[in-house]
C-alpha cells in the first residue's frame, strides 16, 4: 500500500490540491509577520508554487494557536518543491530559525478540497467549522444541493467550501466547512439569512446524524502571497 500511494503521488499529476495548515502561538506577533514578510520578499520565496497565507483566529475557544500559516497546493509536486525551497534556501532556513524561541506549533493539519464555490475579491475575514463526519459522500451531496439553492435564491455570499483531513488534525476532526467575507459584519449578517433558509433548515435535517461539529472558529486573514 505504501509503495502503490508513493507511485500515484511521485509525479504530482495524479495528486489533488492540498493545503498545508501550520498553527502556530507567538506572544510577539509582530516578529511573526515581519519574518514572514522578508522571508516572502526573497528570491527562491517568490519562486514557490503556492499560494501562503497568514490568518490571526479572534475567536476560536481554547485552541492556544493565535496564528495559522497555511500553504495552498495545486499538487503533490507543488509541495515536494516548496520541501526543497525549505532544504535549501537561505532565507527559509533563516526563516525557521526566526521562530524557534518566538513561536510554539500547536498543531499541524494537511486537508484537501471536496467541494468549493463562490467568490470573495476581499477575502478578509473567515468563519471554520470544524467537524467529524461519518458518511463523506452524503455529506458532501448535501452540502453541494444547499449552497447550489442558497445561490439561486439570492443567498450565498463570499467564497466557501468542504475540505477532508488527510493527516493531522485537531480533536479528531475529519472535515471542515468555510466561509470567507469581506468583513465581519457582512459575513455574519448573510450567514444569519441563509441559515434562517428553508434550504439550510432541510441540509441540517439531511446530515444531522452523519455529522457532528466540534468547534467553530472565525478570525480575519492578516497578510496573503
Amino acid at each position: 500500500m505504501i509503495v502503490a500511494t508513493g507511485n500515484l503521488f511521485s509525479d504530482g499529476h495524479a495528486s489533488p490540491p492540498m493545503t498545508a495548515h501550520y498553527g502556530i502561538s507567538t506572544s510577539n506577533p509582530a516578529a511573526v509577520v515581519e519574518s514572514l514578510q522578508t522571508f516572502m520578499a526573497s528570491d527562491c520565496a517568490k519562486e514557490m508554487p503556492a499560494r501562503v497565507t497568514l490568518f490571526e483566529p479572534h475567536f476560536n475557544g481554547d485552541n492556544a494557536a493565535t496564528h495559522i500559516l497555511t500553504f495552498n497546493y495545486q499538487n503533490g509536486k507543488g509541495m515536494d518543491a516548496v520541501r526543497q525551497t525549505f532544504q535549501t534556501c537561505a532565507a527559509a532556513q533563516q526563516f525557521l530559525a526566526d521562530g524557534v524561541g518566538v513561536v510554539t506549533q500547536e498543531y499541524q493539519i494537511l486537508s484537501t478540497p471536496i467541494y468549493a464555490g463562490g467568490s470573495a475579491p476581499e477575502a478578509n475575514v473567515y468563519m471554520l467549522w470544524q467537524m467529524k463526519v461519518s458518511d463523506e459522500a452524503k455529506y458532501a451531496t448535501a452540502y453541494k444541493k444547499m449552497m447550489e439553492a442558497q445561490t439561486e435564491d439570492g443567498l450565498a455570499s463570499g467564497s466557501y467550501g468542504v475540505n477532508r483531513i488527510m493527516s493531522g488534525g485537531v480533536d479528531g476532526m475529519t472535515h471542515f466547512a468555510y466561509i470567507f467575507g469581506s468583513s465581519m459584519a457582512e459575513m455574519t449578517e448573510a450567514l444569519s439569512v441563509s441559515q434562517a433558509s428553508d434550504n439550510f433548515k432541510t441540509f441540517i435535517q439531511e446530515v444531522e446524524s452523519i455529522r457532528e461539529i466540534v468547534t467553530v472558529d472565525a478570525g480575519y486573514t492578516l497578510i496573503q502571497y
